[in-house]
């Protein structure tokens, strides 16, 4: 009687999209609690990881799918926001779980930016941001249109970023497609952001 219960659950509740950000500081998770809303389609879990490492990370989204018994199946997605800070042995690691076999009904993606996330929030202030080769670079750059900005800044609230993400995601697909290195730590700047965004608003891009 349980477990007929808990597939009419599983049946009725919407799917649940989860997203594992670094637990150094806030910015993702500030950022993205801007896209939980009741009127989505699905379930917004932002869960931090308390940690940077790509296998810690990973981890801890295994825990959350055992704990939430999320499903592929029937819609669940769960993602791993992951900084490459320009480091082969953070590709690698990202590799290695890319590359083994999961029994798992609900297995890891990847969210990947090299060389981190600040990269995706540079696209909503200009077209092409600059080549750097650090992440604390990346952030200087983005100080020069958001002079307050800081890693507990609410940059989607203080900036009206709501009203600009097709510009931010066309001008990230436009910069990816110009890029041909074989290797994402060659291709910097880089966001997969873009993706995830996509599918959080249900809705292609649309030119501006």
């Amino acid at each position: 009687m349980a477990k007929r219960t808990k597939d009419i659950y599983t049946r009725k509740r919407k799917p649940v999209i989860a997203l594992i950000c670094e637990g150094r500081n806030q910015t993702e998770t500030k950022y993205f609690k801007h896209f939980n809303k009741r009127e989505n389609p699905y379930t917004l879990k932002i869960i931090s990881s308390e940690a940077t490492d790509p296998k810690s990370m990973i981890k801890k989204a295994k825990q959350k799918i055992a704990e939430m018994d999320l499903d592929n199946s029937i819609g669940d997605r769960v993602f791993c926001l992951i900084d490459l800070d320009l480091s082969k042995d953070q590709l690698n690691k990202i590799e290695e779980e890319k590359s083994s076999k999961s029994k798992k009904k609900c297995c890891v993606e990847f969210i990947l930016s090299n060389p981190c996330f600040e990269v995706w929030l540079l696209y909503y202030f200009v077209e092409f941001p600059k080549v750097v080769n650090s992440s604390q670079k990346v952030k200087e750059q983005l100080k020069k249109y958001v002079p307050n900005y800081s890693e507990s800044f609410d940059i989607v609230k203080e900036c009206g970023l709501e009203e600009k993400y097709a510009i931010a995601i066309n001008r990230a697909e436009k910069s990816r497609q110009l890029k041909n290195e074989n290797s994402i730590l060659d291709k910097n700047p880089y966001t997969e952001v873009p993706d995830l965004l996509v599918l959080l608003l249900d809705c292609p891009g649309e030119q501006q």
